[in-house]
């Protein structure tokens, strides 16, 4: 190999080799890659994310902090892995949203580590929200428009099929309506500004009566509060007497003390029947022969 073929063979190598180096270069800038900066991979729960995709940005308080990795929909939400750097710290509040950048409504995710004591489990998901952004909205008012649209057609076939005749005579009716409401409110202008007169009148009234007998008012309401706490204190101690007397009656009911027993027992009621009758057969026996029972002696 001469010299010239060399020179071209390592010209041709320094060549590939800076070309290489830049591949190497643009990746790592479109990766966005720090030498020497170590990551930590994380996952969020999310019920829905719009149009986030793989390679999102990550930003923690405005600043760019990590990238989104994997995108997965579940039965129930979506899954999203991404990663940020290890520096940031995530307290037990920590939370993510889907967020927003510019008019056309680009995703990324906007990270709140929080702020209360202690650090964030990373084996749980991080709890997600989805913020609507300018597509959505536009999204919204166009359905608003589709159902403002509907609701016109509706009103425009109830019109078409309205009697053209009937709604003349509607239009006459609340017309002349109108009419004698403000003939009404003429007529008796003068009458409705005396009533108002009398109205700011005997409110003026009642806000002096009020102010004259304030320390009255505010006795009566102090009275009506003792009042109020002596019909408490009653009503409790009717409470406990109908308690008592519950319990009494409750006795009675289950033959329980002398009175229980002797309302139960039917043979007592036998008894005094019997001595009733004996002694009234004995009150008459003592009418028809005194001198059985009674001996009067004369000495």
């Amino acid at each position: 190999m001469n010299h010239t073929s060399r020179r071209a063979a390592i010209q041709v190598g320094i060549t590939g080799l800076l070309a290489l180096v830049m591949l190497l270069a643009g990746i790592a800038w479109i990766k966005e890659y720090r030498l020497g900066q170590k990551k930590k991979i994380l996952v969020a729960r999310f019920e829905e994310v719009g149009n986030l995709s793989e390679g999102d940005p990550v930003s923690v308080r405005g600043v760019r902090k990590g990238v989104v990795r994997e995108v997965r929909l579940l039965d129930q939400g979506v899954r999203v892995e991404f990663e940020i750097d290890r520096d940031v710290v995530l307290h037990p509040d920590a939370m993510i949203r889907v967020a927003n950048i510019g008019f056309m409504g680009e995703k990324f995710l906007a990270l709140d580590p929080g702020s209360a004591p202690g650090r964030y489990d990373t084996s749980k998901p991080i709890p997600g929200r989805f913020q609507s952004g300018v597509p959505e909205v536009i999204s919204g008012a166009g359905e608003l428009i589709t159902q403002a649209t509907e609701l016109s057609s509706r009103l425009n076939e109830f019109l078409d099929a309205v009697d053209p005749a009937t709604m003349e005579r509607a239009s006459k009716n609340l017309e002349k309506m109108s009419s004698n409401l403000s003939n009404a409110v003429e007529r008796n202008q003068e009458d409705l500004r005396q009533a108002i007169l009398d109205f700011k009148s005997a409110a003026h009234q009642i806000k002096t009566i009020a102010s004259t007998n304030s320390d009255q008012v505010t006795s009566s309401i102090r009275d009506f509060g003792t009042a109020s706490q002596r019909l408490t204190a009653l009503s409790e101690q009717l409470s406990v007497t109908a308690g008592s007397l519950n319990r009494v009656v409750s006795r009675i009911d289950n033959q329980q003390g002398s009175l229980g027993k002797a309302i139960a027992d039917s043979s007592l009621y036998d008894e005094l029947k019997e001595t009733l009758r004996n002694t009234n057969d004995l009150v008459k026996d003592i009418k028809k022969n005194p001198k059985r029972y009674l001996k009067i002696g004369i000495f």
